[in-house]
C-alpha cells in the first residue's frame, strides 16, 4: 500500500508543481452531487451515430481519440471530429497508436503521448485529458502524460466492480488527476440496469464523479466484447438526462477538471529560434494534413475546411482554408503554439513585421498571439482587413505596438473574415521598429459572450503619450466601425453598454484621436440577444492489411495489476493523502514500473 500511495502522490505532487489542476466548475461546489461523464474511447466509426443520440438527449460527452488512426477504415475521420467539437463535445487523447504504454521505453512513451496530443492540437482541438490504452500505466507513464502537456489522465478501473473494496465514485477533484478512476469498461454483458447502478450507487453514497467508458456501439454485440447496443445507450442517455432533480449532472472531462489547454510539447523538443519554421508550408513529416510547426484555429462553430493545395506561390504546396457558414468560427492557420520548438523566440518591447502571400475570395487578416512567462498563450492583436485577391498578392502587417513586456514567444497566422476560401503561402517574420506610443486593449480580450444591454468595462493600457482616444465597435469583422466614444480623456477605462446588434464576431477598438495608427483591438467576441441558454445542439468486421483489428487492442484495458486498482480506496482520507504527498517526493525520483499480468 505504501508504494502505491507513493506512486499516486508523485503524480499528484507533479500536478501541483505544474499548476495544471484548473478546478472545474464542480470542484469547489458544496454538498453531495453526482457528476457523470460519458467517455467514448478509440474514435471508432460506430461512434458516429452517438452524435445524434447526444443531441437528442441534450448531453455532452468526451471522445478519446487514437490520433494515428483517424481516417483509417473502422475509425472516425477528421470531419467527424470537427462535427463533434462544433457540437460542444470534448476531444481527448488516447495515444498515437493505442500502445501498451507501460511496456515501452520512456522515449517511446513520449512519442506515443506527445505526438498524439501534438496532432490533436494541430487540427484545432484543445485536448486536456488522456485515456491510457488498456489502462496500462505506472508512475513514469503518468509523469510523461504531464510532461506532454495533459492536465489529467484516465484509467479504466478503480471503482465499484473492479475490486472488492473500491469506492463507488471518484472524488471531485480526483484523488490523483493522472489516474482518474472509473467503473469497469462497458461490455456486452452490462445492460441498462448495470450502468444505472453505477450512478445510483454513487448518489446513495453521497455523490462523486462516475466516468462511464464505452467502445463499440452496434446492434449486434456477439462479436464485440466491449460493445453496447444503440437502444440501450439511447435509453441510458435519456435516463441520465432526467436525473437533475436527484442532483446528478452529465459533464465532459474538461468541464469537471477545468484548466486551459497547455502549449504543445514535441516528442523531441529543440531550442527556440528567432525565425519562422516551415514558412512555405512544404513539410508535413507526420502526414497529418497540417504543415509541420503550424496548426489550425479552434474547431468550434460553423463548417470549416482545410487542406494542403498544389496551387502554390512557390515550392510544391500552399494551404487552402475555406469557411462555408457565416455563423460559425473563422477558418485560420497559425504558427503552432508550443513549447518553443516551433514558435519563434522574441524580445519583449521589440517590433515585428509579418507577411504572407495569398489568394482569396473573401477578406482575411493577419493576427498574432504571444506566450508569456507563465507559459500560457494569449491572443494579442490582429491586423487590418485584407481585400480578396484573384492573383497571388503579398500582404504585410507591421505590428502597431511593441511586443508585451512578458512576451517570450510569438505565433502569427491568418484568419478568414467571411464565407469563402483562401490560399496562403510563404509567410515571413522580420524585426521592425516599435513606435513611441502604443495601446493594448486589456478587456474584453476576445472569446467572451456579452449580452445586449449589459454594461461592460472596457480597459486598456498605454505606453507613451496618448492624451485622447476614440473607442468604437464592429459587428462586421472590422468592415465598418460604430463610435462608442470620441475624443475622450485617456483614463484607461470606460463603461460600454452592449448595443442591440447580436453578432458572432464583434470587435472593440481603442485608437489615439490624434493618430489612429496607434490603436489596440480585441479578438472577436460574441454579442448575444439574451443570456446563453443550455440547449440541444442542432462498422467493419474485417480490417485492411497492416491495421490491427480494433477488438484486439481496444479498451479491454483491464490489464491485471495495480494500475488504477484500489490505490487510495480504503479510507482515502486526509491522513492518507498527507502521507501520499510526502511519499510522492520519493516516487518522483524512483518511478519504478509496476509488474503487470494480463488476464488469461
Amino acid at each position: 500500500m505504501r508504494a502505491r500511495l507513493n506512486a499516486r502522490a508523485g503524480t499528484c505532487l507533479l500536478a501541483m508543481v505544474l499548476g495544471v489542476w484548473g478546478g472545474g466548475a464542480w470542484a469547489g461546489a458544496p454538498g453531495g452531487r453526482t457528476v457523470v461523464t460519458l467517455a467514448f474511447d478509440d474514435g471508432l466509426e460506430e461512434q458516429r451515430q452517438v452524435l445524434d443520440m447526444l443531441s437528442a438527449s441534450g448531453l455532452k460527452a468526451t471522445f478519446f481519440i487514437i490520433s494515428g488512426r483517424v481516417g483509417q477504415t473502422g475509425y472516425l475521420n477528421l470531419d467527424d471530429l470537427r462535427r463533434l467539437a462544433a457540437a460542444g463535445h470534448d476531444i481527448g487523447g488516447h495515444t498515437l497508436q493505442h500502445t501498451d504504454l507501460a511496456t515501452l521505453t520512456p522515449k517511446n512513451q513520449r512519442q506515443e503521448i506527445c505526438e498524439d496530443r501534438l496532432r490533436l492540437l494541430s487540427w484545432g482541438f484543445s485536448p486536456t485529458a488522456l485515456a491510457f490504452p488498456f489502462g496500462s500505466n505506472d508512475a513514469v507513464v503518468n509523469q510523461t502524460a504531464a510532461a506532454c502537456g495533459y492536465n489529467a489522465a484516465r484509467d479504466v478501473r478503480g471503482l465499484v466492480d473492479t475490486c472488492g473494496s473500491c469506492p463507488t465514485a471518484e472524488t471531485i477533484p480526483p484523488l490523483d488527476p493522472y489516474e482518474i478512476r472509473t467503473p469497469a469498461t462497458v461490455t456486452r454483458d452490462d445492460g441498462l440496469k448495470q450502468m444505472q447502478s453505477w450512478v445510483t450507487s454513487a448518489e446513495a453514497a453521497g455523490g462523486g464523479w462516475v466516468v462511464v467508458v464505452f467502445h463499440f456501439v452496434a446492434p449486434d454485440c456477439t462479436k464485440r466484447t466491449y460493445c453496447v447496443k444503440p437502444d440501450v445507450l439511447r435509453e441510458f442517455m435519456g435516463w441520465l438526462s432526467q436525473r437533475a432533480p436527484m442532483g446528478t449532472e452529465v459533464r465532459t472531462m474538461q468541464e469537471v477538471l477545468g484548466g486551459a489547454a497547455r502549449p504543445a510539447v514535441h516528442p523531441v523538443s529543440q531550442p527556440p529560434t528567432a525565425t519562422l519554421k516551415n514558412p512555405s508550408l512544404e513539410d508535413d513529416a507526420n502526414a497529418d494534413g497540417v504543415p509541420d510547426c503550424w496548426q489550425l484555429g479552434p474547431a468550434h462553430g460553423g463548417a470549416v475546411r482545410a487542406e494542403r493545395s498544389a496551387e502554390a506561390h512557390s515550392g510544391a504546396w500552399s494551404y487552402r482554408l475555406e469557411r462555408v457558414e457565416a455563423s460559425g468560427g473563422a477558418a485560420s492557420l497559425h504558427v503552432l503554439r508550443d513549447d518553443g520548438t516551433c514558435a519563434p523566440a522574441v524580445t519583449p518591447g521589440s517590433g515585428s513585421r509579418v507577411s504572407v502571400w495569398y489568394r482569396s475570395s473573401t477578406p482575411l487578416h493577419l493576427e498574432a498571439a504571444v506566450k508569456g512567462a507563465d507559459g500560457t498563450w494569449k491572443v494579442w492583436n490582429r491586423g487590418p482587413s485584407l481585400p480578396p485577391a484573384e492573383a497571388w498578392t503579398e500582404a504585410a502587417w507591421e505590428l502597431p505596438i511593441a511586443l508585451p513586456a512578458d512576451a517570450f514567444e510569438l505565433s502569427v497566422g491568418v484568419a478568414l473574415e467571411g464565407v469563402g476560401w483562401a490560399l496562403v503561402d510563404d509567410f515571413g517574420l522580420a524585426d521592425a521598429t516599435a513606435p513611441a506610443a502604443r495601446l493594448v486593449l486589456d478587456a474584453p480580450t476576445g472569446g467572451e459572450d456579452l449580452v445586449v444591454g449589459q454594461d461592460v468595462e472596457v480597459r486598456w493600457s498605454t505606453l507613451g503619450e496618448v492624451r485622447t482616444l476614440d473607442v468604437a465597435y464592429s459587428t462586421e469583422t472590422s468592415a465598418s466601425w460604430v463610435p462608442v466614444a470620441t475624443s475622450v480623456e485617456n483614463t484607461g477605462h470606460l463603461i460600454w453598454r452592449v448595443p442591440d446588434v447580436p453578432s458572432q464576431e464583434a470587435l472593440l477598438r481603442v485608437a489615439s484621436a490624434e493618430d489612429e495608427t496607434v490603436s489596440g483591438m480585441s479578438a472577436p467576441f460574441r454579442i448575444l440577444a439574451g443570456p446563453p441558454q443550455p440547449g440541444v445542439e442542432t462498422p467493419p468486421e474485417e480490417q485492411p492489411p497492416g491495421v490491427h483489428p480494433p477488438e484486439d487492442d481496444l479498451g479491454d484495458g483491464q490489464v491485471n495489476g495495480e494500475s488504477g486498482g484500489c490505490g487510495g480506496c480504503e479510507g482515502a482520507g486526509t491522513g492518507q493523502l498527507f502521507l501520499a504527498v510526502a511519499g510522492g517526493l520519493i516516487a518522483l525520483s524512483r518511478s519504478r514500473a509496476r509488474k503487470r499480468q494480463r488476464k488469461e
